[in-house]
């Protein structure tokens, strides 16, 4: 009978045996792994399979490879499980702590989708903030953000500088209850965000669309946030449950596919 160890793939041999030293430590993001000729000796094994087992670390993110240095092991990426809770509460919920920068603030005219969006007629002013999303300090993602005029006036220098817009629109509005209608693509950073997330220009990031709703009083703020591909993932569950068709969740099916089929670049 064969042992164990024979009655898996080969490659998934391998595959275990770096995910399990780098799940315990023993390889730390940034440490070389060993290289395929070391596997494959250690292993009795062909480099093609050894190269397999490393291509399916690198596709989910575990290692990264580099041409003619090796491989290494990644940073940990910040798992996004749903929309509600926020973007702060799920970092610290895995131990590591957000942080927020302001890049820029401005007033501009409303225009294009942007006007579409918060239901403002063309040329209304809206106040524009560019800001770095952080985790432990380094930057993950790049958000700007789109707000009527009256609502981005009322915030406070320190909600601008270092908090979430959430809280700051609940102390405005006086509300609670609110939509959100999303609208995530896969994308090439162009070289402006790349050199504020400390990356290179056509790098892969995911670009996160959205369009907040208050209950009574309708679009707060658009905008984007564009984060970083080796860093950053979301992760959904939909059910096929009849509750799936209550009224707020259609609701929000329709405006998400409305902004689907309307927003295919990243609003300007």
């Amino acid at each position: 009978m064969p042992s164990k160890s024979h009655a898996i793939p080969n490659y998934l041999r391998v595959e275990r045996f770096l995910r399990d030293r780098i799940r315990g430590g023993a390889l730390k993001p940034g440490d070389a792994i060993p290289s395929e000729c070391q596997l494959a000796q250690k292993f009795h094994l062909s480099r093609m399979t050894v190269r397999q087992a490393l291509g399916r670390l690198a596709y989910e993110g575990a290692i990264i490879r580099q041409r003619r240095r090796g491989s290494f092991v990644a940073e940990p990426r910040l798992q996004h499980t749903s929309i509600f809770p926020s973007f702060e509460e799920e970092t610290r919920a895995r131990g590591v702590q957000p942080g927020i920068r302001l890049l820029h603030r401005r007033q501009e005219p409303a225009t294009g989708k942007v006007a579409e969006y918060l239901s403002l007629p063309e040329g209304s002013p809206v106040i524009v903030l560019e800001r770095l999303r952080l985790v432990d300090g380094q930057p993950v993602g790049y958000e700007i953000r789109y707000l009527p005029e009256e609502i981005g006036k009322a915030l406070t220098e320190e909600e601008i500088q270092g908090q979430p817009l959430v809280p700051a629109l609940r102390r405005i509005l006086g509300k609670l209850h609110t939509d959100l209608a999303l609208n995530v693509t896969a994308a090439a950073v162009g070289r402006r965000e790349a050199k504020y997330l400390g990356i290179t220009a056509g790098a892969p990031v995911l670009v996160r669309e959205h369009v907040w709703y208050v209950d009574g009083i309708g679009p707060v703020q658009c905008g984007r946030t564009i984060f970083r591909g080796d860093r950053y993932q979301m992760s959904l569950r939909f059910s096929s449950s009849p509750n799936g068709g209550s009224a707020a969740v259609l609701e929000a099916e329709r405006r998400l596919a409305k902004i689907t089929a309307a927003a295919k670049s990243p609003a300007k």
